[in-house]
């Protein structure tokens, strides 16, 4: 059975973030998927973290309730107060993730930094590369980097989670931008307001 590795902020999870497991699920069939979010982030990118390692674990756990066959490691969390490097979570989940080469799914937007992931070519050579596609990219055949797209069109493109901590942050409403149950969550601890 493959194991699909799926990293993030998740700060918060979204509805493109839903969409993207349900979809990897089922067009990589016979597989498992693993939801790592993102513990201390790399000082090489420009990237900043807003809710608490905690609140973004339990919005997962919210969105992905009853979800078969999706847990969520919270190993990258544990390594703090250093920061995370994929190469290391690999290393850290190799027990756990059996003995098919696991995926390890990126959005497109990452693909294009993804050179400069620390020791990225061990990375490479550990998983096979899938990635979301973004409107507007056209990913160039670099041989250096092998990947698959997981699907043609992402119905959720334009959708990020910078654009709802904004909407939050001026007042706006999330709903269906967010799982209720998250939305629920945000509100009743406050998150992402008066930042």
């Amino acid at each position: 059975m493959k194991t699909v590795l799926y990293g993030g902020a998740f700060d918060p999870v979204h509805a493109g973030h839903v969409f993207v497991v349900h979809e990897a699920l089922r067009l990589m069939t016979s597989s498992t998927l693993i939801l790592i979010p993102t513990g201390l982030p790399n000082p090489n990118f420009d990237k900043h973290l807003s809710a608490s390692d905690a609140d973004r674990v339990a919005m997962l756990q919210l969105a992905f309730a009853g979800v078969p066959d999706v847990s969520i490691s919270d190993f990258e969390l544990s390594c703090e107060p250093r920061p995370s490097y994929f190469v290391d979570t690999l290393e850290g989940l190799r027990s756990s993730l059996g003995v098919d080469k696991p995926a390890l799914l990126l959005g497109e937007d990452q693909l294009f930094s993804f050179p400069q992931w620390h020791r990225y070519q061990d990375i490479l050579d550990q998983v096979e590369l899938w990635f979301v596609p973004r409107a507007g990219r056209h990913r160039s055949g670099s041989p250096e980097i092998p990947a698959r797209a997981l699907f043609d069109i992402n119905p959720f493109d334009s959708l990020s989670s910078t654009l709802i901590r904004n909407r939050l942050r001026q007042g706006l409403s999330v709903e269906g931008l967010v799982p209720p149950s998250v939305a629920g969550y945000i509100g009743q601890h406050g998150l992402y307001r008066g930042q």
